[in-house]
């Protein structure tokens, strides 16, 4: 990667080639993985050039609250911003909290930051519903809703029970239907 840090200016330069292109047209989205670019500043901070500076960010890891897994923060610290490759292009700040939107330098680069009180690791929705299904949780209601189907592909018969749509449809609006000879 070609992530660079001017120690004496306090710029991190982030460049094109460092990012994910996830779209080229009608115009370029990149995507920027805050947690690889962490690891990549970290990097160049323990080389012989970065020690004697301070740090460039504060990373607070992936934490585990009430069986909800939350997404890491990663934040730009010192008087440290951000500056992306100039050219007319977006990027998104994916996989963590941050502050980089707030720090970066103002060029022709839209940077689209998600940042979410709530955001949740990813790899949540990863996992298998079987080992969630415990009565009276989300994982329970999510397998409850997604074995009832879709209820326009159900037959009518058997889903006819009072105050039901499918009494109105079954045995109100078919028995019309019969009675004018429509079927």
């Amino acid at each position: 990667m070609a992530i660079t840090i001017d120690y004496t200016t306090r710029i991190i330069s982030v460049e094109k080639v460092d990012m994910t292109l996830v779209q080229s047209t009608p115009f370029e989205i990149y995507e920027l993985d805050i947690n690889d670019f962490r690891l990549t500043l970290k990097d160049i901070e323990d080389n012989v050039g970065g020690v004697p500076f301070v740090d460039t960010h504060n990373h607070n890891t992936i934490v585990t609250v009430g069986g909800v897994t939350l997404a890491r923060v990663v934040e730009i610290i010192n008087g440290y911003t951000v500056t992306f490759e100039d050219d007319s292009y977006a990027v998104n700040l994916v996989g963590a909290n941050s502050n980089i939107a707030d720090v970066v330098n103002l060029n022709t680069v839209s940077v689209r930051a998600a940042n979410s009180a709530g955001l949740i690791q990813s790899m949540i929705w990863d996992e298998p519903i079987a080992d969630h299904l415990t009565d009276g949780t989300t994982g329970k209601a999510l397998s409850d809703a997604g074995s009832a189907g879709n209820p326009w592909s159900s037959p009518i018969t058997g889903n006819t029970d009072a105050g039901t749509f499918g009494e109105l449809v079954g045995k109100k609006l078919l028995t019309v239907a019969k009675f004018l000879g429509l079927k």
